[in-house]
């Protein structure tokens, strides 16, 4: 019976406690001063002038929306060969015709790499990676001017190096929208 009666009585308890702070005490808090101010005088605060906003993405089509975000294209570890897949084709005929109609805009390609190896092998591994997708993109038909290329190696990490999960997200080449 002591094990239904505890927990009913702290429970009891609980509630009231709660009752009795949120309704029938008054609770106060000071303002700048230190002076205590009662809670149903409004304490109003003047607050800092909007900042600007970046408008320059709040009117962007679909398509700039979808070409914003940044495609990661996988490769085989010490390889600079892609792993192809559905939504990589998408994204490229989607790219393609964007930049066919915007012949001004560029993509980035921005090649990454796991931490195996030295940091100037996988510097030169990353940009070969980028470099390897700039010919299989102008080899489909993109311009080699709409194709902006750099290596950051293994100096942006979106996974943990330490799983061989980590590793393979790591070895990438991120695609993406610039203006």
């Amino acid at each position: 019976m002591n094990r239904f009666l505890i927990p009913l009585v702290i429970l009891l308890g609980s509630f009231l406690y709660s009752l009795f702070w949120n309704q029938v005490r008054r609770p106060e808090c000071a303002d700048k001063t230190g002076e205590a101010v009662a809670a149903d005088e409004s304490v109003v605060e003047t607050l800092p002038p909007v900042t600007e906003i970046d408008t320059a993405r709040l009117d962007l089509t679909p398509t700039e929306k979808a070409l914003f975000e940044p495609l990661d294209i996988y490769f085989q570890s010490g390889s600079p060969n892609i792993i192809r897949t559905k939504e990589l084709n998408d994204w490229l005929a989607l790219a393609k015709k964007y930049l066919e109609e915007n012949p001004d805009e560029k993509l980035s390609l921005t090649g990454h790499t796991d931490s195996d190896g030295s940091d100037e092998l996988n510097q030169g591994l990353s940009e070969v990676r980028a470099g390897k997708v700039r010919d299989i993109l102008t080899a489909e038909g993109f311009s080699a001017t709409n194709l902006e290329v750099s290596g950051k190696g293994e100096s942006e990490p979106i996974a943990d190096n330490g799983t061989v999960e980590g590793r393979q997200k790591n070895r990438r080449v991120s695609i993406r929208l610039i203006k």
